[in-house]
């Protein structure tokens, strides 16, 4: 689909501009050049944007808007969650240090906190340092961290030395339960933030499980088919990595989303396309319907042969995605299109589905790119699950006190989730009546709102905004 360039054209504009006028000077030319992006947005969304008939009549003080907050006054609140958005043509992405974590309250002093590393890109200053998901930042350059310093101090730009601990269960003296407390293992020194190449698949690994099933393990956490360099270099590892599970004989795999940020419909089709069942390849993935101004650009995607390319499809009849509360509605609509002709499991939280898709529209002029969203995204079943959340098989809180003992590096046969999926696949998860602990045996919980102040994201993957895109 080619990403089109919208001119602006300012008849109706002048009309509703005429009160503008004063003492009989033609404030136009002054008034035009304020007010074109906005009255450009306003056509371009009129035409295009899904829900056109719900757009509210404008008035003419609020094209004087910055251009993210006039597109607010146009989108349609009720079904549009903020998929559609708009944004510079020039953006500059920053340096950072390729880590990513949760602040959580000390458990012995309110006032201090410790900072769990969730995430650690390769390549990155964190992975040179050899810092590790699940591991705890207790201080940083020899200070504790506090509500007050905490971005001061992890998020400076400059390097730093980081005082790491390891989360461990002990027995409380009084109550003789299990408590949890974070203990002091070494300190490592962390190089400035620097630029940051985001691969969307940091990891990826072959396991044989205890029964003896061949599984592939994939992390992917945006949609992205390439770099400005290398445009489908992402997509290409995808396919090679189709080869080496084909290859090694892969049966399940489980698709570790639980970071994903989103990305484009395109590299979704390709994934499910690699994924698929070898009888779904050559039939619809998806079908997309765009609004009846629109309606001529309805089309099919299909589990493509041709989109697999180098590729191999891979035949799989089922799997489990790992998901969690920041997997994005875009993976959703991954899963809702997979879902009808594959045995599919999620694992770890609801997952959100947009069910619709955003396109891209230029306006060369003034270096921005309007993104609205543009078409409903239908499974082979007819069926589009938009603002609707799939049911995780298995419910799980990875930082609740207990599995915080497992919230490992990912691809660790031992990390939560990971350890869950392949207990499946064994059939010793869920464990038996008499395998589970008994009541007295249970730990100290908190309540995790209790203990978890923010979230905070340095990948860049996380600046992916919107519903999926059409490219």
């Amino acid at each position: 689909m080619k990403i089109r360039n919208i001119l602006f054209t300012p008849t109706l504009f002048i009309v509703m501009m005429s009160a503008l006028f004063s003492c009989g000077v033609d404030r136009w030319p002054e008034y035009a050049a304020e007010t074109e992006l906005d009255t450009w947005i306003d056509s371009v969304m009129r035409q295009e944007y899904l829900w056109y008939e719900e757009i509210p009549t404008v008035t003419p003080n609020k094209y004087f808007l910055a251009p993210a907050q006039f597109l607010k006054e146009l989108i349609y609140t009720t079904l549009d969650k903020n998929y559609s958005y708009i944004d510079t043509l020039n953006k500059v992405e920053s340096p950072n240090y390729g880590f990513d974590y949760t602040l959580i309250k000390n458990s012995n002093v309110d006032t201090l906190y410790n900072a769990l590393v969730t995430n650690v890109l390769p390549g990155s200053p964190a992975a040179d340092a050899k810092l590790q998901r699940g591991e705890w930042i207790i201080k940083v350059d020899d200070k504790h961290i506090t509500k007050k310093n905490e971005t001061q101090l992890l998020q400076s730009g400059n390097a730093l030395k980081l005082t790491l601990g390891k989360y461990e269960l002990q027995k409380d003296s009084e109550t003789k339960k299990d408590k949890g407390v974070v203990v002091e293992t070494r300190t490592i020194n962390m190089g400035a933030e620097r630029m940051v190449e985001d691969d969307p698949i940091p990891v990826y690994r072959i396991i044989t499980s205890a029964t003896g099933v061949t599984v592939g393990y994939i992390v992917y956490n945006h949609f992205t088919a390439g770099t400005a360099t290398e445009k489908d270099k992402y997509n290409n590892k995808l396919r090679e990595i189709s080869h080496v599970f084909a290859s090694a004989g892969v049966t399940k795999v489980v698709l570790d989303l639980r970071y994903n940020t989103g990305g484009s419909l395109e590299c979704a089709q390709l994934l499910a396309s690699l994924l698929a069942p070898k009888e779904a390849v050559g039939h619809i993935f998806a079908e997309l319907k765009h609004n009846n101004k629109q309606s001529y650009k309805d089309f099919s995607l299909l589990f493509d042969p041709d989109l697999i390319g180098s590729g191999v499809n891979m035949n799989i009849e089922g799997g489990y995605i790992l998901t969690s509360s920041t997997t994005t509605g875009v993976a959703g609509t991954f899963y809702d299109c997979l879902y009808p002709v594959a045995n599919w499991e999620i694992l770890g939280a609801a997952l959100p589905s947009t069910g619709v898709a955003t396109e891209s529209f230029i306006n060369p002029k003034h270096g921005w790119s309007l993104n609205p969203v543009v078409c409903n995204v239908y499974n082979i079943a007819g069926e589009s699950h938009g603002g609707v959340s799939f049911p995780a098989k298995y419910t799980v809180d990875e930082t609740s006190l207990t599995n915080l003992v497992t919230f490992l590096p990912l691809g660790d046969k031992e990390e939560t989730l990971f350890s869950m999926a392949l207990g499946i696949i064994d059939g010793t998860y869920p464990p038996k009546e008499e395998e589970k602990p008994k009541p007295d045996e249970g730990t100290t919980e908190e309540k995790p709102e209790t203990r978890t102040l923010k979230h905070v994201y340095h990948s860049q993957g996380y600046r992916v905004k919107g519903g999926i895109k059409l490219k």
